[in-house]
């Protein structure tokens, strides 16, 4: 018999390919789909689901879609919000839109939707030898139903710090007993060291960075991104989901999925297991099967996890990295 929260071991051992939830906006190198997030409505008992489409170096990131679902599996569009839209409402011209999270503030019932905004004055990002030019940070916009509309509250997660001040964005944000946890992908400026940071907040507007995070008491190595879910332990917070320390011909891709316990207080994040993904499908590159991005969420209504991954296509990827592969959104069950 287990206590506290499903051990994350079971739900990624018990895992099987269930479909493909989303694929591309064609299959030429560089077009994904994915970043984004599920957000289960137990009122209507709706799934909404958020991801951003790409089209190569010359149309990346160029919109964020929600789509919605009655039984988590078949998604329908329900509306979208282009780049260029996105622009006028920030004030200044957003190259490029990557993670994003969808969430339900419990004080206010409107919903929260942070995205990842490329704000740089040129697009580079696109180049793999510019990309470490380009300035990242976090943008909220709230509405009344996830399919709009949408307004625009402003960046809150801005490149403030010296850790971060290249990028904070690429959110993991999740409510655990009432308080906004996130871990976030901090840069410092001109570098390449990519490591995790966290910051929590009482209302999902305003926002405390508590700072880089240790792994069981050390230091991160040189580049470390972890992307999915944050869940309710017994011990303290859980994070589950992708670990990334490659980057691969400049796309950030692993095989890793991990779990840890979130000391936050001491600003630690302590192991709970690490296991190789191994592909269950044919969508799935064998050497790097994820592009980071990732959810693990449990599905009351079903009674069952569902596990979804952004995917490396072996077939129409001319071969992993950036604008050299294509990705979809896959979907995992797992019974645990």
């Amino acid at each position: 018999m287990w206590m506290g929260l499903t051990p994350p071991q079971a739900v990624f051992y018990g895992r099987r390919f269930r479909k493909v939830l989303l694929n591309p906006p064609d299959f030429e190198p560089g077009s994904w789909c994915g970043a984004g997030k599920l957000w289960i409505d137990l009122d209507s008992e709706e799934y909404w689901l958020t991801s951003r489409p790409r089209k190569g170096a010359d149309r990346r990131g160029y919109a964020v879609e929600i789509y919605r679902a009655t039984n988590g599996e078949n998604f329908a569009l329900a509306t979208w919000i282009t780049k260029e839209e996105l622009s006028e409402i920030v004030g200044e011209r957003v190259q490029s839109i990557e993670n994003q999270q969808l969430l339900r503030d419990p004080a206010t019932g409107l919903y929260h939707l942070y995205l990842s905004l490329d704000v740089y004055r040129e697009n580079v990002a696109g180049d793999a030898a510019r990309v470490y030019e380009s300035k990242w940070e976090t943008y909220l916009m709230t509405a009344e139903d996830p399919a709009g509309p949408w307004s625009g509250e402003g960046f809150v997660l801005k490149g403030d710090r010296e850790y971060d001040s290249g990028e904070a964005r690429d959110c993991t944000i999740d409510i655990i007993d009432g308080r906004y946890f996130c871990l976030y992908k901090a840069r410092k400026a001109g570098t390449g060291k990519v490591n995790m940071a966290l910051a929590v907040s009482q209302d999902g507007m305003k926002w405390k960075k508590l700072g880089v995070v240790k792994i069981d008491g050390r230091a991160q190595p040189q580049y470390l991104m972890l992307n999915g879910s944050i869940m309710a332990g017994c011990t303290g917070p859980i994070y589950v989901g992708t670990v990334t320390t490659e980057v691969v011909k400049g796309a950030a891709l692993t095989k890793n999925f991990s779990a840890y316990t979130i000391d936050y207080r001491n600003l630690n994040l302590e192991e709970i297991f690490t296991a190789e993904w191994t592909p269950g499908s044919r969508y799935e590159h064998p050497t790097y099967p994820l592009h980071t991005y990732s959810n693990v969420v449990y599905d009351p209504i079903r009674d069952r996890w569902l596990i979804i991954v952004e995917a490396v296509d072996p077939i129409y990827s001319k071969e992993p990295g950036l604008n050299l592969e294509v990705d979809r959104l896959l979907l995992y069950i797992s019974e645990g």
